[in-house]
Protein backbone atom coordinates (compact mmCIF):
# COMPACT_ATOMS: atom_id res chain seq x y z
CA UNK A 1 0.00 0.00 0.00
CA UNK A 2 1.32 3.42 -0.95
CA UNK A 3 1.87 5.70 2.00
CA UNK A 4 2.44 9.41 2.52
CA UNK A 5 6.13 8.77 3.18
CA UNK A 6 6.59 6.54 0.11
CA UNK A 7 5.45 9.33 -2.20
CA UNK A 8 7.19 12.22 -0.47
CA UNK A 9 10.28 12.33 -2.66
CA UNK A 10 11.19 13.70 -6.06
CA UNK A 11 11.63 10.75 -8.42
CA UNK A 12 12.82 12.52 -11.57
CA UNK A 13 14.70 15.66 -12.62
CA UNK A 14 11.44 17.21 -13.88
CA UNK A 15 11.18 19.39 -10.79
CA UNK A 16 7.97 21.16 -11.82
CA UNK A 17 6.25 17.85 -12.58
CA UNK A 18 7.48 16.29 -9.35
CA UNK A 19 6.55 19.29 -7.21
CA UNK A 20 3.00 19.28 -8.52
CA UNK A 21 2.75 15.49 -8.20
CA UNK A 22 3.73 15.72 -4.54
CA UNK A 23 1.06 18.38 -3.91
CA UNK A 24 -1.62 16.18 -5.50
CA UNK A 25 -0.58 12.97 -3.80
CA UNK A 26 -0.15 14.37 -0.30
CA UNK A 27 -3.55 16.09 -0.58
CA UNK A 28 -5.22 12.86 -1.74
CA UNK A 29 -3.50 10.82 0.98
CA UNK A 30 -4.67 13.32 3.61
CA UNK A 31 -8.23 12.99 2.32
CA UNK A 32 -8.02 9.18 2.48
CA UNK A 33 -6.85 9.43 6.08
CA UNK A 34 -9.67 11.79 7.06
CA UNK A 35 -12.25 9.51 5.49
CA UNK A 36 -10.97 6.65 7.66
CA UNK A 37 -11.74 8.48 10.92
CA UNK A 38 -14.41 7.12 13.25
CA UNK A 39 -15.30 7.82 16.88
CA UNK A 40 -13.17 4.83 17.90
CA UNK A 41 -10.35 5.31 15.39
CA UNK A 42 -8.70 8.74 15.29
CA UNK A 43 -5.31 7.79 13.84
CA UNK A 44 -6.31 9.20 10.46
CA UNK A 45 -6.41 12.69 11.99
CA UNK A 46 -2.77 12.47 13.06
CA UNK A 47 -1.72 11.10 9.66
CA UNK A 48 -3.68 13.78 7.78
CA UNK A 49 -2.06 16.52 9.86
CA UNK A 50 1.38 15.10 9.00
CA UNK A 51 0.41 15.33 5.31
CA UNK A 52 -0.58 18.95 5.88
CA UNK A 53 2.83 19.66 7.44
CA UNK A 54 4.57 18.12 4.44
CA UNK A 55 2.42 20.21 2.12
CA UNK A 56 3.33 23.36 4.05
CA UNK A 57 6.99 22.39 3.72
CA UNK A 58 6.45 22.18 -0.05
CA UNK A 59 4.79 25.57 -0.25
CA UNK A 60 7.56 27.05 1.89
CA UNK A 61 9.97 26.22 -0.91
CA UNK A 62 8.14 28.92 -2.88
CA UNK A 63 8.51 31.59 -0.21
CA UNK A 64 11.49 33.43 -1.82
CA UNK A 65 10.35 33.06 -5.46
CA UNK A 66 6.51 33.08 -5.42
CA UNK A 67 5.26 34.70 -2.24
CA UNK A 68 1.59 34.74 -3.26
CA UNK A 69 1.39 31.01 -3.94
CA UNK A 70 3.39 30.34 -0.78
CA UNK A 71 1.04 32.41 1.38
CA UNK A 72 -2.11 30.89 -0.10
CA UNK A 73 -0.98 27.27 0.17
CA UNK A 74 0.69 27.62 3.55
CA UNK A 75 -2.31 29.39 5.09
CA UNK A 76 -4.80 26.93 3.63
CA UNK A 77 -3.12 23.86 5.09
CA UNK A 78 -2.35 25.65 8.33
CA UNK A 79 -6.06 26.40 8.71
CA UNK A 80 -7.04 22.80 7.97
CA UNK A 81 -4.58 21.49 10.51
CA UNK A 82 -5.79 23.99 13.08
CA UNK A 83 -9.39 22.82 12.65
CA UNK A 84 -8.30 19.32 13.69
CA UNK A 85 -5.88 20.16 16.48
CA UNK A 86 -8.38 19.79 19.32
CA UNK A 87 -9.15 16.21 18.35
CA UNK A 88 -5.58 15.09 18.96
CA UNK A 89 -4.39 17.40 21.73
CA UNK A 90 -5.69 15.39 24.67
CA UNK A 91 -4.44 12.13 23.21
CA UNK A 92 -0.97 13.61 22.66
CA UNK A 93 -0.89 15.07 26.17
CA UNK A 94 -1.94 11.73 27.66
CA UNK A 95 0.83 9.94 25.76
CA UNK A 96 3.35 12.59 26.81
CA UNK A 97 2.41 12.17 30.47
CA UNK A 98 2.64 8.37 30.16
CA UNK A 99 6.19 8.64 28.75
CA UNK A 100 7.15 10.98 31.58
CA UNK A 101 5.87 8.46 34.12
CA UNK A 102 8.17 5.83 32.62
CA UNK A 103 11.13 8.14 33.16
CA UNK A 104 10.08 9.20 36.68
CA UNK A 105 8.46 6.21 38.37
CA UNK A 106 7.52 8.28 41.44
CA UNK A 107 4.89 10.06 39.36
CA UNK A 108 2.96 6.82 38.91
CA UNK A 109 1.90 6.80 42.57
CA UNK A 110 1.30 10.56 42.74
CA UNK A 111 -2.48 11.12 43.15
CA UNK A 112 -2.33 14.41 41.25
CA UNK A 113 -0.75 12.65 38.28
CA UNK A 114 -3.46 9.97 38.35
CA UNK A 115 -6.10 12.70 38.48
CA UNK A 116 -4.57 14.42 35.45
CA UNK A 117 -4.40 11.12 33.53
CA UNK A 118 -8.11 10.61 34.18
CA UNK A 119 -8.97 14.15 33.11
CA UNK A 120 -7.04 13.87 29.86
CA UNK A 121 -8.66 10.51 29.14
CA UNK A 122 -12.15 11.94 29.65
CA UNK A 123 -11.39 14.92 27.41
CA UNK A 124 -10.05 12.56 24.73
CA UNK A 125 -13.27 10.52 24.77
CA UNK A 126 -15.37 13.68 24.56
CA UNK A 127 -13.38 14.91 21.58
CA UNK A 128 -13.63 11.52 19.84
CA UNK A 129 -17.41 11.59 20.16
CA UNK A 130 -17.45 14.88 18.23
CA UNK A 131 -14.83 13.83 15.66
CA UNK A 132 -17.09 13.62 12.62
CA UNK A 133 -18.43 17.15 13.21
CA UNK A 134 -14.93 18.55 12.73
CA UNK A 135 -13.52 16.09 10.21
CA UNK A 136 -16.31 16.37 7.62
CA UNK A 137 -15.93 20.11 6.88
CA UNK A 138 -12.15 19.74 6.67
CA UNK A 139 -12.52 16.85 4.22
CA UNK A 140 -14.98 18.90 2.15
CA UNK A 141 -12.53 21.81 1.91
CA UNK A 142 -9.78 19.41 0.93
CA UNK A 143 -11.94 17.86 -1.81
CA UNK A 144 -12.55 21.34 -3.21
CA UNK A 145 -8.81 22.06 -3.17
CA UNK A 146 -8.06 18.82 -5.02
CA UNK A 147 -10.67 19.65 -7.69
CA UNK A 148 -9.20 23.13 -8.11
CA UNK A 149 -5.70 21.72 -8.48
CA UNK A 150 -6.94 19.38 -11.16
CA UNK A 151 -8.40 22.27 -13.14
CA UNK A 152 -5.53 24.71 -12.69
CA UNK A 153 -2.22 24.71 -14.48
CA UNK A 154 0.93 23.43 -12.74
CA UNK A 155 2.67 25.57 -10.15
CA UNK A 156 5.95 26.81 -11.70
CA UNK A 157 8.96 25.25 -10.01
CA UNK A 158 12.61 24.83 -11.00
CA UNK A 159 16.05 24.45 -9.45
CA UNK A 160 16.33 28.15 -8.65
CA UNK A 161 13.10 27.98 -6.61
CA UNK A 162 14.26 24.77 -4.94
CA UNK A 163 17.69 26.13 -4.01
CA UNK A 164 16.36 29.44 -2.71
CA UNK A 165 13.59 27.73 -0.77
CA UNK A 166 15.81 25.16 0.89
CA UNK A 167 18.40 27.78 1.80
CA UNK A 168 15.72 30.03 3.31
CA UNK A 169 14.31 27.22 5.44
CA UNK A 170 17.79 26.19 6.56
CA UNK A 171 18.43 29.81 7.59
CA UNK A 172 15.23 29.88 9.65
CA UNK A 173 16.07 26.58 11.36
CA UNK A 174 19.59 27.80 12.11
CA UNK A 175 18.22 31.06 13.50
CA UNK A 176 15.83 29.06 15.70
CA UNK A 177 18.73 27.05 17.09
CA UNK A 178 20.64 30.21 18.00
CA UNK A 179 17.57 31.79 19.61
CA UNK A 180 16.82 28.68 21.68
CA UNK A 181 20.46 28.28 22.70
CA UNK A 182 20.64 31.87 23.85
CA UNK A 183 17.29 32.25 25.62
CA UNK A 184 16.23 28.73 26.61
CA UNK A 185 12.62 29.94 26.25
CA UNK A 186 9.88 27.53 25.20
CA UNK A 187 8.65 29.87 22.47
CA UNK A 188 12.11 29.93 20.87
CA UNK A 189 12.30 26.14 21.00
CA UNK A 190 8.87 26.07 19.38
CA UNK A 191 10.08 28.33 16.57
CA UNK A 192 13.15 26.13 16.11
CA UNK A 193 11.04 22.97 16.09
CA UNK A 194 8.74 24.24 13.31
CA UNK A 195 11.51 25.31 10.98
CA UNK A 196 13.73 22.30 11.68
CA UNK A 197 10.77 20.10 10.71
CA UNK A 198 10.21 22.02 7.46
CA UNK A 199 13.92 21.68 6.73
CA UNK A 200 13.77 17.94 7.40
CA UNK A 201 10.79 17.46 5.08
CA UNK A 202 12.47 19.45 2.32
CA UNK A 203 15.60 17.33 2.63
CA UNK A 204 13.44 14.21 2.35
CA UNK A 205 12.05 15.57 -0.92
CA UNK A 206 15.43 15.81 -2.63
CA UNK A 207 17.45 13.00 -1.11
CA UNK A 208 16.44 10.38 -3.71
CA UNK A 209 17.92 12.58 -6.46
CA UNK A 210 20.70 14.25 -4.53
CA UNK A 211 21.78 11.86 -1.77
CA UNK A 212 22.60 13.69 1.42
CA UNK A 213 24.87 12.32 4.16
CA UNK A 214 22.97 9.51 5.92
CA UNK A 215 24.31 10.49 9.31
CA UNK A 216 23.11 14.07 8.86
CA UNK A 217 19.64 12.90 7.80
CA UNK A 218 19.42 10.56 10.80
CA UNK A 219 20.56 13.35 13.13
CA UNK A 220 18.02 15.73 11.61
CA UNK A 221 15.23 13.19 12.21
CA UNK A 222 16.41 12.75 15.79
CA UNK A 223 16.56 16.49 16.33
CA UNK A 224 12.97 16.93 15.15
CA UNK A 225 11.78 14.11 17.40
CA UNK A 226 13.52 15.60 20.43
CA UNK A 227 12.20 19.09 19.71
CA UNK A 228 8.72 17.60 19.37
CA UNK A 229 9.06 15.95 22.79
CA UNK A 230 10.32 19.24 24.25
CA UNK A 231 7.31 21.06 22.80
CA UNK A 232 4.80 18.50 24.11
CA UNK A 233 6.24 18.84 27.60
CA UNK A 234 5.99 22.64 27.35
CA UNK A 235 2.34 22.41 26.31
CA UNK A 236 1.58 19.94 29.09
CA UNK A 237 3.18 22.25 31.65
CA UNK A 238 1.53 25.45 30.43
CA UNK A 239 -1.98 24.11 29.85
CA UNK A 240 -2.44 21.30 32.34
CA UNK A 241 0.07 21.50 35.18
CA UNK A 242 0.94 25.10 36.09
CA UNK A 243 -2.62 26.25 36.95
CA UNK A 244 -3.19 23.29 39.25
CA UNK A 245 -2.48 23.35 42.99
CA UNK A 246 0.10 21.17 44.73
CA UNK A 247 1.73 20.00 41.53
CA UNK A 248 5.35 21.01 42.20
CA UNK A 249 6.55 17.41 41.94
CA UNK A 250 5.11 16.94 38.46
CA UNK A 251 6.27 20.37 37.30
CA UNK A 252 9.83 19.67 38.47
CA UNK A 253 9.82 16.35 36.63
CA UNK A 254 8.62 18.10 33.46
CA UNK A 255 11.35 20.72 33.74
CA UNK A 256 14.07 18.13 34.33
CA UNK A 257 13.03 16.12 31.27
CA UNK A 258 12.85 19.26 29.14
CA UNK A 259 16.38 20.13 30.23
CA UNK A 260 17.59 16.69 29.12
CA UNK A 261 15.96 17.12 25.70
CA UNK A 262 17.46 20.62 25.42
CA UNK A 263 20.99 19.36 26.01
CA UNK A 264 20.59 16.64 23.37
CA UNK A 265 19.11 19.01 20.77
CA UNK A 266 21.88 21.56 21.23
CA UNK A 267 24.49 18.84 20.87
CA UNK A 268 22.95 17.61 17.59
CA UNK A 269 22.57 21.15 16.24
CA UNK A 270 26.31 21.79 16.19
CA UNK A 271 26.75 19.26 13.41
CA UNK A 272 23.55 20.14 11.53
CA UNK A 273 23.84 23.92 11.22
CA UNK A 274 27.57 24.67 10.91
CA UNK A 275 27.34 26.74 7.71
CA UNK A 276 26.07 30.25 7.21
CA UNK A 277 22.92 30.39 5.02
CA UNK A 278 24.97 31.66 2.06
CA UNK A 279 27.56 28.90 2.47
CA UNK A 280 24.79 26.35 2.78
CA UNK A 281 23.27 27.51 -0.50
CA UNK A 282 26.62 27.05 -2.27
CA UNK A 283 27.09 23.63 -0.64
CA UNK A 284 23.66 22.43 -1.75
CA UNK A 285 24.16 23.72 -5.31
CA UNK A 286 27.48 21.87 -5.57
CA UNK A 287 25.92 18.61 -4.41
CA UNK A 288 23.06 19.05 -6.84
CA UNK A 289 25.37 19.70 -9.80
CA UNK A 290 27.40 16.63 -8.88
CA UNK A 291 24.24 14.50 -8.72
CA UNK A 292 23.02 15.80 -12.10
CA UNK A 293 26.42 14.93 -13.58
Amino acid sequence: METAVDTFAFNSWDLQGEFNRIIRQQSSLALDQLQSVTASQLDGIHEARKCFKRLRACYRLLKPSDKLTFRQGNQFFRDLSGQLSGLRDHQVMGATLARLCKVDAALVVDPLTAELVGLLSRREREAAAQASLQVVPVADRLKHFIRQQGQAGPIPFDFRALSLGISTTYAAARRGWKLARRSGEDEDYHYWRKHAKYHCYQMQLVTSLCPLPKTAMADLDSLCDLLGEHHDLAVLASRWVTPRQGNRWLLESLSAQQARWSRQTLKLAKGLFPRSPAAYGHWFARRWRKAVG
